[in-house]
């Protein structure tokens, strides 16, 4: 598979089209890498799109219009595609798919995803334009699955870091609760293993840090902050518009909680950013 990089005085980001996931973020002074690199040992994914839904249905099938479609693996196609590179600088990278006959067989709509890398100092902007070509109003879940290592320091260990918000959140999910607090432990390894999700995040972003080094992520604009790890040498750090079920649904894809409903010929654009200290 062919891969694409963008480097500056400061970092290298390396976007492979297979997924269209980014395979490195580098820090060119120190060596650092900043990106989970994908050990089958523990996850072979790095970052994929989640698209047309986040995780799975109660049943494994998407209920649309009157008829179902069978899910082949959860998360959606996205994370198995091939992408085409439209654009490459060494500030910008535009990588795109679009719907084929396999894809119908799941997800039954024409449509077209562009994805916006942009390279500024140490930060990371990505922009999905995601553009229905149907005739019809296309209804799907859309969020971001993007690992980090840890520890991000080879001297350090998965022991010396946090998470930390941009604000204080009080939320509880499962096991896990915080109460007007910034700093989420990631030492409950099963919690997390489990997934913690925030809904509603007053915060504008979330950061895996150690105190001296940190990847941050923007969450503007996402209604779910989700993090994961399987007990495994990284974080993941999920902005996500929808949802995967969290328990029986009985009720049409085009209307559960957190689908998005895109109008025919119209187009759903969203963005977040990766920053690397």
């Amino acid at each position: 598979m062919a891969s694409f990089t963008m480097r500056n005085q400061e970092v290298e980001v390396v976007i492979d089209e297979y997924a269209s996931e980014i395979h490195s973020f580098k820090d060119l002074s120190t060596g650092m890498e900043y990106m989970w690199q994908g050990d089958p040992a523990y996850w072979k994914g790095r970052n994929p799109s989640l698209f047309p839904l986040v995780g799975t249905t109660w049943d494994k099938i998407l209920h649309i219009g009157g008829k179902d479609y069978t899910l082949k693996q959860q998360h959606g196609f996205l994370r198995r595609s091939t992408f085409t590179c439209t654009k490459h600088t060494d500030t910008q990278i535009v990588m795109e798919f679009h719907d084929t006959e396999e894809t119908k067989e799941e997800f039954p709509f024409a449509f077209n995803v562009a994805i916006l890398y942009e390279l500024k100092g140490r930060r990371l902007s990505i922009t999905y334009s995601i553009r229905n070509d149907s005739d019809d109003v296309m209804p799907f879940g859309f969020g971001l699955h993007p690992a980090f290592n840890c520890p991000i320091d080879p001297a350090k260990s998965y022991e010396d870091y946090w998470l930390e918000f941009s604000n204080p959140e009080t939320f509880d999910w499962k096991t896990t609760s915080l109460h007007n607090e910034k700093v989420l432990s990631i030492q409950d390894r099963d919690a997390l293993a489990n997934t913690i999700i925030v809904h509603e995040p007053v915060s504008s972003e979330a950061s895996l840090t150690d105190g001296t080094h940190s990847v941050t992520v923007s969450c503007v604009g996402y209604e779910w902050l989700a993090f994961w790890s399987p007990r495994a040498p990284f974080v993941c750090i999920e902005p996500w518009h929808s949802h995967t079920d969290f328990e029986e649904v009985r009720v049409p894809f085009e209307k559960r909680e957190g689908t998005i409903l895109l109008d025919p010929h119209r187009t759903f654009t969203t963005a977040y950013t990766i920053t690397v200290k």
